[in-house]
């Protein structure tokens, strides 16, 4: 009772820290992540899982999986058992920032750092997941809490350059980028090496360098094969992206926070702001670890998402207690503080709720409610996932398995998808994704063919909609016209050569009409984001009428302009395209669907225009329109 009544602000942090993250961690489902892991642990001989289930079927190191694997013996593979170790580290977390706060700058510090990694949604949903994240955090800070003790004490022992040592492995075996940032505190921790600490430190290194010895030809072989080659390297203000999401991509939070930052500098005991080379290294090894992991995405293999920042984000954070700690008023702070985070958490970041990642479960559900209703024979279903054993995970414990036409959609594959639903006979069709980049071209595709929405919705990272062949539509998706070409309109919004207007005669009617003769290029229609209001909630359906004979190629594309200049994204021009001659040629009729990308500026220039690959064939247009759709997709 007493150690409470002495530890009253740390230890109600750490319950409600640990509510939290019990809570979301037995609710929630699983992540597309955790259910790749799950999915790794089916192998009985612990060759195989090393083999298979970590060095040819993951990017990270052995240490998590094989946990999960002894783990999963125990407990079996539902979620909230699986996750509560991690859950356990994360607040394990908690508790080493207070303790490195309060020990090396002051008590606010460690109190106030604490809030922020209790409270905030990114600690506390990367705590939930049972993936190497939290871990990770828990020893890097552990190991910052020992190498701090090496470094700065004077009671420092043999005891702390092995359990130092041991810090340093266990990252080493959670995370390459946990690796790479506790590679980079031992480094810079030389700066403040001194004759009576380095052997210390060098028992520490030599020790966590001969345990990761047996991992070796696991790294060897991941980083053969191209190590994270999916990302891409960050831009410039990544930094400030990653702090604000960090900060629950609040606004009013971060406003919060620096208005008592503000406050601090202005009503604070001058004679307490004492900056010291412990505030020093933490500056360091949160701003150089990401100067290094910047060079090296681009020199070597991008690297920084912003997950791995969550290691070296406590050494931030104490940086903006240490601040903070200076503010005269800390106990008013430190509620207005705490009651900011978790209604930020809580309530902006929706944290009980069922949407933050990917869903499987309740698309599983939505699925097999469908085969009860409509019967599996009379259903297609075509779904983009990484792997079906994910979402027949949850389908297996209904003693069902969903079994699907298509699991694996690439970018091309809209056209292939095309023709083989000319084939099907099916009423309905299942269209959906999970964690796997959807484009609405896909969606457009299948409503082709399966025009009427019978159920679905759009959840985070995922969607799945059950389309029909007949019937009405029980969700509407609001459609308008934002341009339209026709060769007897006047078309003052389109650019085109009126001398390739004439009256022609129509092949199935046999009657003369107005039509535009393509050359190389054709009409141009140029419009802005500012002119479709809420675009990032709306798709864009362009929809070309015409004729074309057997041999014609024809491309709808949409480009950009930015002060006269193509608009590039990653050092190539910006263009997307569609071949429309397979579906024209048959229907008379072919369309391109386009999301307008967020690297588009308001004041750029959009243009969507015809190509004629081969303008030695004669292509008639008889009408362009310019839809603009509501995207209940993605």
């Amino acid at each position: 009772m007493q150690f409470l009544k002495r530890h009253i602000e740390i230890s109600l942090i750490l319950l409600i820290g640990l509510f939290l993250r019990l809570f979301t961690a037995f609710t929630h489902t699983y992540s597309n992540d955790e259910l790749s892991a799950i999915n790794r642990l089916d192998y009985d001989k612990f060759s195989d899982l090393i083999e298979y289930g970590v060095m040819k079927g993951d990017m990270h190191p052995a240490g998590v999986q094989v946990f999960m694997k002894a783990w999963s013996q125990v407990v079996g593979l539902e979620e909230g058992p699986m996750r509560l170790p991690f859950v356990i580290v994360g607040v394990l977390s908690i508790l080493l920032i207070y303790k490195i706060g309060i020990k090396w700058v002051n008590k606010s510090t460690g109190i106030i750092s604490a809030l922020f990694l209790a409270f905030l949604y990114f600690p506390i949903m990367n705590a939930e997941f049972a993936r190497p994240y939290s871990p990770g955090l828990f020893f890097s800070l552990l190991a910052a809490w020992y190498y701090l003790k090496i470094l700065f004490d004077q009671n420092r022992s043999y005891l702390d350059a092995c359990l130092l040592g041991l810090s340093f492995a266990g990252a080493m075996y959670t995370h390459h980028f946990a690796f790479m940032f506790i590679g980079w505190m031992g480094v810079s921790g030389l700066l403040y090496a001194k004759k009576e600490n380095l052997k210390y430190i060098l028992t520490a290194g030599i020790l966590a360098i001969v345990l990761y010895v047996p991992h070796v030809f696991i790294t060897q072989y991941q980083l053969g094969v191209g190590g994270l080659q999916w990302l891409a390297p960050p831009n410039n203000d990544w930094l400030f992206q990653f702090l604000y999401h960090a900060f629950n991509e609040s606004f009013l939070l971060c406003l919060l926070i620096i208005q008592f930052v503000i406050m601090a500098f202005i009503f604070r005991n001058k004679d307490v702001f004492n900056w010291s080379k412990q505030l020093t290294f933490f500056a360091i090894l949160f701003f150089g670890i990401y100067i290094v992991g910047h060079i090296y995405s681009y020199v070597g293999t991008p690297v920084l998402k912003f997950p791995v920042m969550l290691f070296p984000l406590p050494f931030f954070i104490l940086l903006l207690g240490f601040f903070l700690s200076q503010f005269k008023m800390q106990k008013g702070m430190l509620i207005v503080l705490s009651l900011g985070l978790l209604s930020s958490t809580i309530v902006e970041k929706a944290l009980f709720g069922n949407y933050h990642y990917e869903l499987f479960k309740e698309i599983s559900d939505d699925i097999l409610k469908w085969e009860d209703q409509f019967g599996e024979e009379n259903i297609y279903t075509v779904y983009n996932l990484n792997n079906p054993n994910y979402m027949n995970f949850y389908a297996n414990q209904q003693q069902r398995q969903i079994d699907f036409d298509w699991d694996v959609l690439e970018f091309g594959d809209a056209s292939k998808l095309r023709e083989d639903l000319k084939l099907r006979n099916e009423d309905y069709l299942i269209i959906g994704y999970s964690a796997r980049l959807t484009l609405v071209q896909v969606f457009e595709t299948c409503k082709e063919f399966y025009p009427v929405i019978v159920d679905g919705k759009e959840y985070n990272n995922s969607a799945v909609y059950l389309l029909g062949k007949n019937g009405e539509n029980q969700i509407e998706q609001q459609e308008d016209v934002l341009a339209l070409f026709s060769p007897e309109l006047e078309n003052q919004d389109w650019q085109f050569d009126k001398n390739q207007l004439m009256l022609v005669k129509d092949t199935l009617s046999g009657f003369n009409m107005m039509r535009y003769k393509m050359a190389e290029f054709g009409p141009e229609f140029k419009f802005s984001k500012k002119d479709i209001p809420s675009i990032n909630d709306k798709y864009i359906k362009v929809v070309v009428k015409g004729e074309l004979p057997t041999s014609g190629k024809l491309t709808a594309s949409i480009s950009a302009r930015r002060n006269g200049q193509v608009v590039q994204h990653r050092g190539e021009n910006y263009w997307e395209g569609r071949d429309l001659e397979n579906m024209m040629t048959a229907t008379g009729k072919g369309y391109f669907t386009f999301k307008i990308p967020e690297f588009i500026s308001d004041s750029d220039e959009l243009i969507i225009s015809l190509w004629n690959r081969d303008s030695t064939q004669d292509i008639f247009i008889d009408a362009i329109e310019v839809r603009i759709l509501e995207n209940i997709w993605n």
